[in-house]
């Protein structure tokens, strides 16, 4: 590979981290938390560059003798393609992925006991917010039955599998890479008319019993209100 061409390549993925970390499309891909490294290695690889043509630059004229600088223009041409590719970033992942799996990839406790051992004890008020990963675990291994009669406001995109309707969030440890689907079964209302990766607030009831080995610890909840929203910045969980 050319000299021109790794240093235009550099300049461009560089440029591309440092965009999608100011804009917040970086949270399509990684944790907030990761935010601070896009930025240092996007700097980085762009002040790499800018030295290495600085120094091209100078070497060329001083092989001309006259201050002439070769024109380097056919590889910003070729390059353009993978400007286009680097700058315009796909959605984050949604409805597809959590089709593809057919329950929730959820853990069990390493220990047993209580759900007040391990689970911390809910907040007083009604509704509660939970992160549908929350509510899964707690509606699979919660021995303690903290959810039971307990109203839950869940987030999440819509999936709609044929006659069925969830609420639906990826959760991730690291990067997208990682993400494993985490779904609720919306049951008492008609929502077959929402569209998938819509997203929703829903208030609902967890049915004590419906997540079992079974059905792969998907629970069921009894919805009483569900709002469409705007998609938050960040669309996954952690």
């Amino acid at each position: 590979m050319r000299r021109e061409t790794q240093n235009i390549l550099l300049v461009l993925l560089g440029g591309a981290l440092l965009k999608i970390s100011i804009t917040g499309t970086y949270l399509r891909y990684v944790k907030p938390s990761h935010q601070w490294l896009l930025i240092a290695g996007g700097t980085v690889m762009v002040l790499l560059a800018a030295v290495s043509i600085i120094r091209e630059i100078r070497g060329a004229r001083d092989e001309d003798g006259h201050g002439h600088v070769h024109s380097t223009r056919s590889a910003w041409l070729l390059v353009l393609p993978v400007l286009a590719v680097f700058l315009v970033g796909p959605p984050s992942l949604g409805a597809d992925s959590v089709e593809r799996a057919s329950g929730n990839a959820l853990a069990a406790p390493s220990t047993e006991g209580e759900g007040s051992e391990l689970f911390p004890a809910l907040p007083a008020g009604s509704p509660i917010a939970l992160q549908l990963s929350e509510f899964s675990a707690r509606a699979a291994w919660d021995k303690g039955h903290s959810l039971d009669n307990r109203r839950a406001r869940l987030l999440g995109f819509v999936v709609q599998e044929g006659p069925d309707t969830y609420v639906a969030r990826l959760a991730i440890s690291c990067c997208a890479a990682d993400a494993f689907p985490v779904k609720i079964k919306l049951l008492g209302r008609e929502l077959s008319d929402l569209p998938d990766n819509s997203w929703i607030e829903v208030d609902a009831t967890l049915r004590p019993g419906s997540a079992t080995r079974a059905n792969e610890y998907v629970p069921a909840v009894t919805t009483y209100a569900v709002r469409r929203v705007a998609q938050p910045e960040d669309p996954y969980e952690h």
